[in-house]
């Protein structure tokens, strides 16, 4: 949808959008989770507010832009000629982001200039407060040797009805730039996501992406990474915790163009209750991408009879001279463990609650904040006090 207004696009994606089906369990990508009986046409637009802390005036002078989308169209309309909203994010893709692409109505914009580093975090929080459909778009664009970490966290109030969260992200990080981006979710039950977040990465670039699911009924996550320059990195770590009746969907695809890249994917969930989950991990790696090292994991741990967790990898490899491989776990907590906790003094709860918060720390270790860290271990304590 390159060189169109942003306008074309959003009539070409509403033309796609009305015309495309709602996905089935008949299509492998939608097999364990099924929306057939959602009906779109309930959501109109439901409030949000996002909170935007404003930038010091020196990193203001160094260009360093950090404002919500709409205002990014109408002011810094050149800084997006190469990388305009739905440049990644493909209305084609499914019904969801042919959605999006209609609809979308507020969001982010980042840009940070050329060798501009940030030492502290950019962060927006997201409150929504309202039943009906919510579209964010982020949009990051690193200039060469740019380096932010990025905190969105996300929050509902109750209230009557059901909220459809539909949201984007797209990340274009230039060579030798780096971004982390960390995502926290603690949204109420009756909250549904569809949520896609795409980067391109250049020559020698970095970005990690740093996911924290435990609230809403349902969410779906697909994450695809796009390696496009040679010493290109990128790291998936993501957590989740489903308790009663919440189905989480992950996705995560590493699309290996050129050689010499490195992906590392770490998934770690736990349910309980009768919640559900799947993830769907994939490695692709074309033709000319020698050199390449990837890897993904998922890990589930069971705490009750009725939770349910599938897990469906998969390596797609056209190159010889690669290192790429997969694994994944299904369990409950070791009861030796479990015993030898209780022994020193600690009651069955507690005993599982020490031992589902070591479990999560491979993730939970990695985040830098101390301040987010705490309200991942905060969200984790919540779930196993029930």
């Amino acid at each position: 949808m390159k060189g169109k207004s942003t306008e074309g696009k959003r009539t070409e994606a509403l033309s796609i959008f009305q015309k495309l089906p709602m996905p089935s369990p008949k299509e492998e990508s939608w097999k364990y989770t099924d929306v057939r009986d959602l009906n779109l046409q309930e959501f109109g637009p439901a409030a949000q507010k996002i909170e935007f802390p404003g930038l010091s005036d020196e990193l203001k002078e160094k260009g360093v832009i950090f404002t919500d989308i709409k205002t990014a169209v109408e002011k810094h309309k050149e800084l997006m000629e190469d990388h305009e909203p739905l440049s990644l994010i493909s209305p084609e893709e499914d019904k969801f982001t042919a959605m999006h692409g209609a609809f979308w109505n507020d969001g982010v914009f980042i840009y940070v200039p050329r060798n501009v580093s940030l030492k502290m975090p950019l962060r927006n929080i997201f409150r929504g407060s309202g039943s009906g459909g919510v579209f964010s778009h982020t949009l990051i664009i690193l200039e060469e040797g740019a380096g932010i970490d990025y905190i969105e966290e996300h929050y509902s109030e109750k209230f009557e009805g059901v909220c459809l969260r539909n949201d984007a992200v797209e990340i274009f990080a230039g060579p030798n730039s780096r971004i982390t981006f960390h995502n926290f979710q603690k949204w109420e039950d009756n909250v549904m996501n569809f949520t896609y977040w795409k980067a391109r990465l250049a020559k020698d670039a970095r970005v990690n992406w740093i996911l924290g699911q435990f609230g809403g009924k349902f969410s779906r996550v697909k994450i695809d990474s796009f390696f496009d320059g040679p010493g290109s990195e990128s790291k998936n770590l993501g957590v989740f915790y489903g308790s009663g009746e919440q189905h989480f969907d992950f996705t995560t695809n590493v699309h290996h163009l050129v050689p010499n890249t490195t992906a590392d994917i770490l998934m770690k969930g736990v349910l309980d209750g009768k919640a559900s989950s799947v993830y769907r991990g994939k490695i692709k790696i074309a033709k000319i991408a020698q050199g390449t090292n990837s890897y993904l994991s998922d890990h589930s741990l069971i705490l009750s009879n009725g939770a349910v967790s599938h897990s469906i990898p998969s390596l797609e490899i056209d190159a010889n001279d690669v290192k790429a491989s997969h694994g994944a776990t299904l369990g409950k907590p070791d009861e030796e463990e479990i015993f030898y906790l209780m022994s020193r003094g600690l009651r069955r709860k507690e005993a599982e609650r020490q031992i589902i918060l070591g479990y999560f720390s491979p993730v939970t270790d990695n985040i830098m904040f101390d301040d987010l860290r705490e309200k991942f271990n905060e969200a984790l304590h919540d779930k196993v006090r029930g």
